[in-house]
């Protein structure tokens, strides 16, 4: 009933893979990209609906014109079709680079739910992460993703999957370009510190000043060992010390000497710069004003890579080093 049958699938999932004539034909009928959706419902026929995903992420990486039907999608989760899980959070991503507020609108505060808990109990590999992290680009994603900080700050720690560290300190970053949103960060802060942080021991006097969270750590404490994660913190970190209450609370509760340890043990000239920016902030005197109005939002909100299957592999080609990390 579909049109599609697997041996056709994968010639078709062939074509996608590469920018050519054929994958413009394709781009370009209507016909053919419903009959792809079609077969993507089939959800029980594993072979057929793996095949139709693959094609669709290949499509949506080519193109933003593809209409996406985000609802079908939310359901393969929701159903529990973990065949499709990967392939479902890849199209989204594709999807939500150019249209993060066409996504964010068609989701409810239970589809960010359902996506935080698939990421947080690791049924995927990472890749619902950076749809998270792009819906952060608009202002309708930003209210929905407000709501479940507590559960996106504990993915920061997650261990053994780089991509879902990464993307929730992209997904942070772009709430902190967003000045309303960081009275709401601050309540997080040493959830949002904590990877930064090292082993180095530190006076007595300066410990008490730190919050709880951050206090006593031990000689196994190890900073997160991803560079652009690490950069990201910064970054956000930076943005929130836009706000005066935000830089008083960094002063107040110690936290210039837990960057300046992380400052002087980063290699990375890219890195150190960025904290240094952050250090600079609680050092000034700079007295009681905002340095950013809450309606001004600053260039450079970070999206997430385009990700691609090309032909009929089961393995993604941006970032497949990384998954086990």
């Amino acid at each position: 009933s579909s049109g599609i049958n697997a041996e056709y699938g994968e010639l078709l999932l062939g074509v996608t893979g590469d920018a050519s004539p054929t994958l413009e034909a394709v781009l370009g009928s209507k016909a053919t990209i419903g009959a792809v959706w079609s077969c993507f419902r089939e959800f029980t026929n594993t072979k057929l609906s793996v095949i139709a995903a693959q094609i669709l992420v290949n499509l949506t990486s080519h193109s933003d014109k593809i209409t996406v039907n985000t609802a079908l999608l939310i359901g393969a989760l929701r159903g529990g079709h973990v065949h499709l899980y990967n392939s479902v959070g890849m199209i989204l991503t594709n999807t939500s680079r150019s249209n993060s507020a066409n996504i964010s609108r068609l989701l409810t505060p239970g589809d960010v739910e359902l996506v935080l808990k698939l990421v947080s109990t690791k049924q995927e590999q990472g890749y619902l992460a950076a749809v998270l992290s792009n819906l952060a680009l608009c202002e309708e994603g930003r209210v929905l993703l407000c709501g479940q900080l507590e559960t996106i700050l504990a993915l920061l720690t997650m261990p053994g999957n780089l991509i879902v560290r990464r993307n929730t300190a992209r997904l942070l970053r772009n709430l902190s370009l967003d000045a309303k949103n960081h009275t709401k960060l601050l309540d997080h802060l040493p959830m949002i510190v904590y990877p930064l942080v090292g082993p180095e021991e530190i006076e007595e006097e300066e410990m008490d000043k730190l919050p709880i969270d951050l206090q006593y750590l031990g000689d196994d404490k190890m900073r997160e060992g991803d560079l652009q994660t690490r950069k990201l913190l910064s970054d956000t970190l930076f943005q929130m010390g836009g706000s005066y209450k935000v830089r008083q609370v960094y002063r107040d509760e110690g936290y210039y000497q837990l960057l300046k340890c992380y400052d002087q043990w980063e290699e990375d000239l890219d890195a150190r710069e960025r904290v240094q920016n952050v250090i600079y902030l609680i050092i000034q005197d700079d007295g009681e004003v905002d340095l950013r109005r809450e309606d001004e939002l600053p260039e450079g909100y970070e999206t997430h890579t385009e990700l691609e299957v090309v032909d009929n592999a089961a393995e993604i080609v941006e970032n497949k080093e990384v998954v086990g990390s």
